[in-house]
């Protein structure tokens, strides 16, 4: 029966060793999908297992990552029994006493610090003793002016005496001012020299402490020994990309070149080391859950004027893209010297486009290290050649200068995301823009900067306009004229703009007049003219409108 008993605690303790089997493992980093915002991560590791339930203490995984999105798998004889994330704190490496030799200088840094203060109040007791014998001297004078006895000798003796005493104090006491000045820079230099030797050894400290490692357990269970590969991966919020371009033009007819970027950055706790990289257009931190309308009350509001609204109106100008405020000066620039050499290859020739059913999948073939620094760090992704359009914008009232503007179209088609562009024109760098991917119109408007070769003038016709009093309103009739001339040695299509004011007050009465073959806008109030001048030709453009209000009223026209 004992015997019995002894086989079966031995079998129990045997079956609990096996239980307790650990294997730590560090596992690299072998892919990464980039999403907007996050990142899934992909490890793998081979191991060798042993017979029966093992923990696999993972290592070398992020110190943020989702652990509700951890999922374990691989290739092998085993079943995997549980997948768990914890923070693991080991124990202290080395001791955390300060070493002799800094110990004897931070002691006896203190000891001098300690004399220099008890000096500093000796000398500050001195200055005490000299106060009281300089107030002595300044309340108890020697010479009375009642006293009628008191000789010529005696006054001059008496002064001689003051005048000596206060000198021999004010001396001494210069003196120790300056002794306690030098005490304290002295001090200063030693508690600095103190902070440094403590936040040496601080500092030591740190890399000896138990700081948190964060782990993944993976507990599985084979039938047999043997090798496997286990793979492992998770969600990390701590990582994204967002787009970039590059948009080169050579010249007006020609076809513009689109580099599309993915600045990607991570701070997930560990280096991304010669990592496959594919780029997501999705965001996992987005909601799923899918909207629900409500009952929609009518009620009324106070009207305003969106501006933006109204520009957003223009069909064929993105106004928001090319205001003169917005546009950068052009500066022309040499082109690039040949070399004779083959062309360097592009990160983008080694990227595949894939089309989910929500997304769009940019596949980098190329391994890239991405360090965990936060930093952003430039992967291209697709270089076209796509057909551009050419035309100037010009827009006198508020900028004398002609704007090129590339209408650019068959870029919808590339899964494209909204950002920043540089903007090349002649290999020069025009400035930058931004690029509203999301927009249902099929046609990119970019500004590529100021021509100098065409003039442009807007003035007013003063015989054509005038200001009257017509009983109690005033009359103030406006005419204006815009010439435009091409100076440039190719013909050019331009758009010119220019607008008449709105009423929103029923005193405030505005009549449109003659603007020639441009087309108005009657809720914006904007006239737009498109012509085509021939290489050194003119374009005039003529309009006018009259405004009656309130003389008592002032108006700002």
């Amino acid at each position: 029966m004992r015997k019995g008993k002894y086989l079966l605690l031995m079998l129990f303790t045997a079956q609990m060793a096996v239980a307790q089997q650990e294997l730590k493992v560090t596992m690299p980093v072998e892919n990464a999908t980039v999403y907007l915002s996050g990142a899934q991560l992909f490890h793998s590791k081979s191991v060798s297992l042993p017979k029966g339930q093992t923990d696999v203490i993972v290592e070398g995984v992020s110190n943020n990552l989702d652990a509700s999105s951890l999922q374990a798998g691989g290739s092998g004889n085993f079943t995997i029994l549980d997948v768990q994330y914890r923070l693991y704190y080991p124990e202290p490496v080395g001791g955390t006493e300060l070493p002799d030799a800094i110990q004897k200088k931070i002691n006896k840094l203190n000891d001098s610090i300690m004399d220099l203060d008890y000096t500093t109040q000796a000398i500050n007791n001195r200055k005490e003793v000299l106060n009281v014998q300089r107030n002595l001297l300044y309340n108890n004078k020697l010479l009375k002016p009642d006293n009628a006895n008191d000789s010529l000798e005696l006054i001059r003796n008496t002064i001689e005496y003051y005048n000596q005493k206060l000198s021999e104090i004010a001396t001494e006491q210069l003196d120790l001012d300056k002794r306690i000045h030098a005490l304290q820079k002295e001090r200063s230099e030693m508690l600095v020299r103190l902070n440094e030797l403590n936040n040496y050894w601080a500092q030591e400290n740190a890399k000896r402490s138990n700081a948190p490692v964060p782990q993944v357990i993976i507990s599985l269970i084979t039938e047999a020994a043997g090798s496997a590969t286990l793979d492992l991966n998770y969600l990390s919020y701590s990582a994204g990309w967002y787009a970039t371009y590059d948009i080169k033009a050579t010249d007006i007819g020609q076809p513009v070149r689109m580099t599309y970027k993915a600045n990607v950055w991570q701070n997930s706790g560990i280096d991304w080391k010669d990592v496959l990289l594919t780029f997501s257009t999705g965001n996992p931190t987005i909601g799923n859950n899918p909207p629900q309308l409500t009952t929609w009350y009518l009620t009324y509001y106070n009207y305003y004027y969106n501006e933006k609204k109204a520009m957003d109106r223009t069909d064929d100008v993105e106004l928001d893209m090319v205001t003169p405020s917005m546009a950068e000066d052009l500066y022309l620039g040499n082109a690039s010297v040949g070399t004779g050499y083959a062309n360097a290859g592009q990160a983008y020739d080694h990227t595949s486009q894939q089309q989910t059913l929500t997304n769009t999948e940019f596949e980098v073939k190329l391994k890239y290290s991405i360090p965990n620094d936060g930093k952003s760090h430039l992967v291209a992704l697709q270089d076209k050649s796509l057909k551009a359009d050419f035309n100037y914008l010009i827009v006198p009232k508020l900028d004398n200068d002609a704007f090129l503007i590339a209408r650019i179209t068959g870029w919808e088609d590339g899964g494209l995301m909204p950002g920043v562009a540089n903007v090349y024109y002649k290999n020069s760098l025009v400035g930058k823009t931004s690029l509203n991917t999301l927009t249902l119109n099929d046609t990119l408007s970019v500004s590529m900067g100021r021509d100098k070769g065409i003039d442009v003038e807007r003035k007013v016709l003063k015989e054509k306009s005038s200001d009257k009093l017509i009983g109690s309103d005033r009359r103030v009739e406006r005419m204006y004229e815009i010439t435009v001339r091409n100076s440039k040695a190719i013909g050019i299509e331009i758009v010119v703009m220019d607008q008449i004011p709105i009423s929103n007050d029923q005193t405030i009465k505005v009549e449109v007049g003659e603007y020639g073959k441009g087309e108005l806008d009657e809720y914006t109030g904007f006239i737009t003219w498109r012509d085509k001048l021939g290489s050194k030709k003119t374009g005039t453009y003529k309009f006018g409108y009259t405004v009656t209000y309130p003389k008592d009223r002032p108006l700002q026209l």
